[in-house]
């Protein structure tokens, strides 16, 4: 099921990890691994409850990560190193999820991708539309979770934050940098960029500066915000109210931010306007018309008016 919570602001917080439902004809096949669900972005839901404090629009799912994988490229063959798929076979760290053979084959993949995942795109795009039609710029902000130390992903630690742009094509560098300088701000933050995690397929997907679509991925080790990285993952109130203070003060640093990037075209228009009022200024010059040399017939041509340059709007 998706769950939509619809704001006026220019923020879009997507959830596409924080669901743990599985339909008991999937359950029934997983084997214990499987049944912890470690690799979701674990109670993520009530650290972004900022709704009435930005206005914002949520968008999440309830299925949970292991039955299908929100994020993944739905195109995209699956990775043999690390066991990336649109339907996972395996934890992050490669432990199998299914009893064995019970893996879901490609018409169940396809079924899957039917009834979850083009739903929640379908619904994500809307809201991009939606807002839109009120606003300059949209930003779209993938938000995830995980553990900070898992072999073969994390083995260094996962940063506090971190922060994915697709090399800074999905979004504005400016606004990068401000929510990197944000939270890099922050007494005790690490901060990563482009590094352990350069977005998925929301943000590679949605990203589209130039029609003033800027998505991000932001992903948050686990530590933040629970009293352990384990069952039954249970939040700490005190880590997630220090957490919201930072992410409150950094949001709203991007909603001011959308309102004074010029949306695709202003320029142009300013440009024009600048022409026209020069052009206006000059018409009103005074001038001497007897002490003006008379124009020969030969010196005179056909003058037409140039086409007006179209003005660049985003969709």
């Amino acid at each position: 099921m998706i769950q939509v919570e619809e704001g006026q602001s220019p923020l879009i917080l997507c959830l596409p990890h924080s669901g743990t439902e599985v339909p008991p004809a999937v359950a029934r096949r997983f084997n214990a691994t499987g049944r912890l669900q470690v690799d979701l972005s674990w109670r993520l839901e009530r650290v972004f409850d900022l709704h009435e404090k930005l206005d914002t629009t949520m968008l999440r799912s309830t299925i949970s990560r292991f039955v299908v994988d929100l994020d993944h490229d739905p195109d995209a063959p699956a990775d043999e190193n690390t066991g990336a798929r649109l339907c996972p076979f395996s934890t992050l760290d490669g432990k199998p999820i299914y009893h064995e053979g019970e893996e879901p084959g490609p018409t169940e993949s396809e079924q899957r991708k039917f009834l979850f995942f083009d739903p929640f795109h379908h619904m994500l795009r809307q809201q991009i539309d939606r807002l839109l039609k009120i606003h300059r710029n949209v930003v779209v902000l993938d938000c995830q979770s995980l553990r900070s130390n898992i072999r073969g992903v994390t083995n260094n630690g996962l940063p506090l934050v971190s922060i994915g742009t697709r090399s800074e094509t999905s979004c504005d560098g400016d606004l990068r940098n401000l929510i990197v300088g944000s939270f890099t701000g922050q007494d005790g933050y690490s901060v990563g960029v482009d590094t352990q995690t350069q977005g998925g397929f929301v943000t590679q997907s949605l990203g589209e500066p130039a029609k003033g679509v800027h998505a991000l991925s932001l992903l948050l080790a686990q530590r933040s915000y629970l009293r352990h990285e384990s069952p039954p993952f249970e939040p700490d109130k005190i880590r997630i109210a220090r957490l919201q203070t930072v992410l409150v003060d950094t949001l709203s640093r991007v909603i001011d931010w959308t309102a004074m990037k010029a949306a695709p075209g202003d320029v142009v228009e300013d440009q024009v306007s600048a022409d026209e009022a020069v052009g206006d200024k000059s018409e009103v010059i005074p001038v001497d018309l007897q002490k003006l040399p008379k124009a020969r017939q030969s010196d005179t041509g056909k003058v037409e008016d140039e086409p007006v340059a179209p003005h660049l709007v985003a969709e």
